[in-house]
């Protein structure tokens, strides 16, 4: 470029003089042969450069438009209608399930007739059976066409406008989320004055036989954090939402029962006149680990400062009461421990790590070291401790905190379990398998996901109570809901049917964690 435009600068080449016929001396313009041979080549030279500068600048501005174009789907968006081996084929979908792109017709709700009809919560004009899931048009969607949603955290997908996108990409509908919404309105009137629930959740007036009340009438902090995570994973928080005075009272009563130890913050629920009695029994530490999510997720979702002390302490506490030779937790601090309180307390880390909380990086590898001691069939399937066989509802707490530890959705254990709880399918009577199952089958999404979400969405719409005085909630079907009663359950079956837009999806819409 310097000798460039040297050249273009220099003084003309020296011209002959002649002499006119008056006998006077004039210049002129044409050099000798030789001056006249190399102008030209400097100029052809220059010529030649700008044109090729020009070619060159318009091939790296065709370069620079495909490398930077905005990524769509097939980059970043693994849809869950994609196969686990999605290459450059056509998608195959279950026609007999009526999930093809091509069915449309009035079952089809897109997020526009979603937001419609969720804004008035009437019933929808048009008879609605099941979502179709149009892979043609989502094939083409692209991120930037979801500016809604907030890829920079797992709770991204909870704001309003981004649950009508995600509900219609993923299979939910106005009927599920009606049925979200009726639960809801069911546990805020449940809500005691000092702003917790309890798993006995009876009110003065509820005097009627089937209320199915819990038989844990100590652990409110346990009750408390479940309740709020049902209200958090539907976008409703202390600062947003129809029920933000609901939530800000729960919040306040697990900070205000957060006690001060030299581990950090006890969430487990401390009883007596100077709430100086640590409960027995097997929940305690179940208590801490659903108080520590509902906190870390209110503080995530929110930035409310006034939650960060109690949140980074119950994140503390729980990696300074793991297990310390074979990792994992239960009943009581250090503890050997089982996959069941585990499992929670690695959801709870996740939303600590999502929050952007320390979370020390031993405490997931602890995590890992018990998820290899219980395991089977190479990671496949799980057991509830080490040594014992392993079960559907362990199976799926395993293969969903593998995902948060890392696990890559080709790893050949995951797809394997993942075929292991398709071929179970959901149950008809364990809540608390179907709550971890359907995350894990969300995560992966694939071929698989259409069929699990059309029994399981389907058969909770059903099953929910729409009269009477707990109209809003489930009866109790869990082996376990004796103990957590109505409210255990409802709460649980909420929350699957928050699945569509709850956690962003791990393989599909990854979020940066900034790890």
């Amino acid at each position: 470029m310097s000798q460039t435009i040297k050249d273009l600068t220099r003084p003309a080449l020296p011209c002959k003089e002649k002499e006119t016929a008056a006998g006077m001396n004039t210049s002129e313009t044409i050099p000798d042969s030789s001056s006249w041979w190399r102008g030209h080549v400097d100029r052809f030279t220059v010529v030649g450069f700008l044109v090729s500068l020009f070619i060159h600048a318009i091939l790296l501005l065709i370069l620079a438009f495909i490398i930077l174009r905005s990524p769509g789907v097939g980059e970043n968006l693994f849809l869950i209608t994609s196969s686990e081996e999605q290459g450059e084929e056509d998608v195959e979908i279950d026609t007999e399930l009526d999930l093809s792109s091509e069915s449309g017709g009035e079952n089809e709700e897109t997020a526009d007739s979603i937001a419609a009809n969720l804004s008035s919560m009437k019933e929808p004009t048009q008879k609605i059976e099941e979502i179709v899931i149009d892979t043609e048009v989502a094939d083409l969607f692209q991120l930037e066409e979801i500016p809604q949603v907030d890829l920079s955290t797992d709770f991204g997908g909870r704001s309003a406008a981004a649950r009508q996108r995600l509900l219609a990409m993923f299979g939910g509908n106005v009927k599920s989320e009606r049925a979200v919404r009726n639960s809801l309105r069911w546990l805020a009137e449940r809500q005691s004055a000092d702003g917790s629930w309890s798993f006995d959740h009876r009110r003065k007036k509820d005097r009627h036989e089937n209320h199915q009340a819990g038989s844990l009438k100590n652990c409110r902090n346990g009750a408390t954090g479940l309740a709020l995570m049902t209200f958090l994973g539907a976008g409703e928080t202390q600062k947003h939402g129809m029920y933000d005075k609901v939530v800000e009272k729960g919040l306040r009563y697990l900070a205000s029962h957060a006690v001060k130890v030299p581990e950090g913050y006890d969430l487990r629920g401390r009883i007596g006149p100077k709430n100086d009695v640590i409960p027995g029994g097997n929940y305690p530490m179940y208590a801490h680990a659903l108080a520590t999510i509902a906190i870390c997720e209110a503080y995530a979702m929110t930035k409310d400062r006034r939650l960060r002390k109690v949140a980074q302490g119950a994140i503390d506490f729980i990696y300074d009461t793991r297990n310390k030779e074979q990792g994992g937790w239960r009943y009581q601090p250090g503890q050997a421990g089982d996959l069941s309180v585990t499992g929670w307390m690695i959801m709870a880390l996740q939303s600590g790590r999502t929050a952007r909380l320390r979370v020390n990086r031993d405490a997931f590898l602890s995590s890992a070291h018990f998820l290899d001691a219980t395991q089977s069939d190479q990671g496949a399937k799980y057991s509830y401790v080490p040594g014992q066989g392993p079960k559907p509802s362990t199976t799926s707490i395993g293969l969903l905190c593998r995902m948060y530890l890392g696990w890559d959705n080709k790893h050949a254990a995951l797809q394997k379990g993942v075929g292991y709880l398709s071929q179970t399918g959901p149950s008809p009577n364990n809540m608390y398998y179907n709550y971890y199952a359907t995350q894990v089958m969300h995560h992966t999404g694939g071929a698989t996901w259409p069929k699990w979400n059309l029994v399981m969405r389907d058969s909770l719409i059903k099953s929910q109570l729409t009269k009477g005085p707990e109209k809003g909630s489930w009866d109790v079907t869990d082996p376990h809901g004796n103990t957590g009663g109505r409210l255990y359950q409802t709460c649980l079956s909420a929350m699957t049917l928050e699945v569509y837009y709850r956690h962003l999806p791990l393989y599909q819409l990854r979020p940066d964690d900034g790890t």
